[in-house]
């Protein structure tokens, strides 16, 4: 079992490194949101969807990267697709599911399948693998502007680091989502 907690940057739309803790207070990784094109970044300035996401400093570096199209609309109408990459290589697909509360699945490459959910109200996460074991259980902040969260990894079989990436992904992916419904 391991422990992470870091706390987001001040600004939503910041490109600066968030530094992810271990359970010591050791910095462990760097998290940071990044930008392939102007459009995105305009969106992000404006209040809208944070899109890429990439995490270093473990034995591999990971990123997540929307498809490209305005939020998803046109590849995949009912769902939004990131691609996982590893070192460089694709190696899954992140992607909403329709569902009564917020719902992601990794589906990797290799055939391994990752679910993330969390409640209606709750800001709390849990990640079960395709037999419903659990993986990994977060606590978020409630309101606060720059949230903390706090993550425990149950199973040392998936790599920390794409773990906390999917997590941020999810994690603004629901928070886009309860801002579009108020």
């Amino acid at each position: 079992m391991m422990n992470f907690h870091y706390r987001e940057n001040f600004f939503d739309s910041s490109t600066k490194v968030i530094e992810v803790y271990d359970d010591r207070d050791n910095p462990r990784y760097s998290l940071s949101l990044f930008y392939t094109s102007s459009r995105q970044k305009t969106f992000a300035h404006l209040g809208r969807q944070k899109h890429n996401f990439q995490i270093e400093g473990g034995e591999f570096n990971y990123s997540t990267k929307q498809e490209k199209s305005f939020e998803g609309k046109f590849k995949t109408p009912f769902r939004t697709v990131w691609e996982v990459i590893k070192d460089g290589a694709a190696i899954g697909e992140f992607t909403t599911k329709m569902a009564f509360k917020p719902k992601m699945v990794f589906e990797g490459a290799g055939g391994e399948s990752l679910h993330f959910e969390s409640g209606f109200f709750s800001r709390a996460v849990t990640v079960t693998n395709r037999n419903g074991k659990e993986i990994m259980k977060t606590k978020s902040e409630y309101f606060k502007l720059a949230s903390r969260h706090d993550i425990e990894i149950l199973d040392n079989k998936y790599d920390s680091a794409l773990l906390i990436l999917l997590f941020q992904v999810f994690y603004e992916y629901q928070e886009h989502l309860r801002k579009k419904s108020n």
